[in-house]
Formats: structure tokens, sequence, C-alpha cells
């Protein structure tokens, strides 16, 4: 019993519980703690991985800003919950992959990196010998190849802004703000969504750009100029709302976007333009921006520092990719005799 109310340790999760309000009776008590109980050993299999995966999670999930990171845990739990550590082989790992994202390649790479990370562990833990995910081969995600033409970019821009009624919305004049910031400082949409006002440096006239990607990588950084065009969007952020917080992109109440409602905001705003059938995303903006800049004439170079990458060839591949060339050649009907 604790503040009033029972609550049970869950074995191998170095989790509490919460049962019922001691008020609730003792009987109330004993229903829950069964069912809990019923719970974790239908999850928990007859192996040991289960309980190394709650584990690692529960020591690892606070160096991971991805807030999906602890619920990769659950797909293996699943699907490993009869086996021991020691006895997973690269053919479990490939057969693991293939059958629960047989179509998303990005989604096996990303659980790949989990279960190496994860079996690294169980070997300083002593649970097994061989990482079973250094013979995995994957095949590699194709670049994707989709630019946001000028007409369609301005009509889900003016969307933003009204409801299927016709009517102003009124969180679309902070998504809008989001929209423009992203296409003029060809930045993230995440380091966008989290840009805060601190990084505004007024006098030195920059943006400070830490891209979350690269912050434990390459550490590649890039301060933006703010332009008349960039300032007018930075007013607006900052007139928006009744209560002023510490993001640039913020709510009614001036808390932060999560990555979910503006994803939300943008897929609706698509719709309302008609676009239904073209699939745009958020990220998407960016790479019409470095399109853009290199039609405009702009070095490779130029666009790599701008997008803060560290090698020019992601740039390379970010513009070309989206660059479907006109050819030149021109032939007629060959005539008889």
């Amino acid at each position: 019993m604790k503040h009033g109310s029972f609550y049970w340790f869950k074995p191998g999760t170095n989790r509490w519980v919460k049962l019922c309000r001691v008020a609730d009776g003792e009987t109330t008590m004993l229903e829950r703690l069964s069912n809990e109980r019923r719970k974790a050993e239908s999850a928990s299999g007859s192996g040991n991985i289960p309980t190394l995966v709650d584990q690692y999670v529960d020591l690892h999930k606070k160096k991971h800003k991805e807030k999906a990171w602890p619920h990769y845990g659950t797909y293996v739990k699943a699907a490993f919950r009869d086996l021991d550590a020691d006895q997973v082989d690269t053919a479990y790992v490939v057969d693991f992959l293939t059958s629960n994202w047989e179509e998303k390649l990005p989604m096996q790479r990303v659980m790949r990196a989990f279960l190496s990370g994860f079996f690294s562990w169980c070997i300083v833990k002593r649970n097994m010998t061989q990482n079973p995910c250094r013979e995995v081969r994957l095949k590699k995600p194709k670049t994707r190849g989709i630019y946001i033409p000028d007409d369609h970019f301005i009509a889900i821009r003016d969307a933003l802004m009204k409801g299927k009624n016709g009517r102003p919305l009124r969180s679309g004049e902070i998504i809008q703000c989001f929209v423009d910031l992203c296409y003029l400082t060809m930045q993230r949409s995440t380091d966008v969504r989290n840009l805060r006002w601190s990084d505004v440096d007024r006098d030195a006239k920059v943006i400070h750009f830490l891209p979350s990607k690269t912050e434990d990588s390459t550490g590649e950084a890039v301060d933006w100029p703010i332009t008349a065009e960039i300032d007018a969007v930075l007013e607006r952020a900052r007139a928006f709302g009744k209560v002023k917080g510490t993001h640039v992109i913020h709510s009614l109440s001036g808390k932060p976007y999560k990555a979910t409602t503006v994803r939300s905001a943008w897929d609706r705003a698509c719709d309302r333009a008609g676009l239904e059938n073209v699939v745009y995303t958020i990220k998407d903006i960016r790479a019409k921006a470095i399109t853009d800049a290199d039609g405009a004439g702009y070095t490779m170079e130029q666009l790599r520092v701008a997008a803060a990458h560290s090698d020019v060839k992601t740039t390379e591949i970010y513009v070309k990719s989206r660059l479907i060339p006109t050819s030149v050649v021109k032939i007629k009907i060959p005539k008889a005799g």
C-alpha cells in the first residue's frame, strides 16, 4: 500500500503497477492482481528475451530522443517470447524482419538497429556470445523522388488557413508559419517544430540550427540568416496565441506542437486542396526547397552547408532524385525510298 492505493511490483520490469484504491477493498485488489499477472505471464512466454528486453529498454530509453523507441521492444518480446537470447540466430532475425515488414524497408532497418543494440547489450551481460544481426543484409530503401510543384505547394499552403466549410482555422496561421519556415530555412521539419526563441539571434541576425538527426554523430550545424521574409514569418508566429511559450511554433496555449499534430494538419490541407490522390509529406518541403535553390543557381557546396549535410553526395541525392531531365533529341518518322 502507498498513498492510499495498492501497487504490484511487476517482475523483470522495475515498474510498480497501480491496482486500485485501498478503499475499493481487498477483493477488487486481488481481481486486478490476477488480471495483471495473467497478462504478464501471457506476454512473457517461456524464454528470457521478454525480461531482458524490458531491462534493456528501462536502462536505455532516456538516451533515445525518439518517443517510439521503447515500443520497438514490444515487437521483439512478442516474436521471441519463447526463446532465450543465446538461441537466436541470423535466420530468426531475418524471418522476424521480413515477415512483419516485408514491404517496409525503412522499418526493417530501424528494427535491425534496435535488435543489434539489444543483442550487443546481451553479450555484455553474458546472455549470449555472438550478435546475430551482424550477418543480416537488407535491401536499401529507394530514395524518395517526389517534388511538390509550385502550384500544389501554394494550394496546400492556402488550404492550411481554412477548413472544409471555408471558415478560418484557429491553428491555420501557426501551421502556415511552420510550413513557411521549413521551406525558407531548408531545415528538417523536426528542427523547425522544436525551434526555440532562444535560437533566434536578433543581434547576429541569424537562427542557430543544430540538427537533431546529426547532433550525436557528425554534429553539423548551420546559422541561417534572418531574411526579410523569414523575419515576417517569425513576427506572425510571435503574435499567435494568447500565451507566448518558449517555442517559435506553438499552440494557442503556448505549448510546442507534436509531430502527429502538424502532420495531420498538413494531410488534411492536402485533401482540402484536392490533392488527396498525390501523397505529399512534410519532409517533401525540405526537398522542394533544396531543389528550388539548386534551380536558382546555388552550388552544391552552398546547398550542403545550408542543409547541414556532412557530405555533398547526400545533397546531390536530394536534388537529382527530384529533377526529371528533358530530352533534346528530336526525330521524324522515316519516309519510303
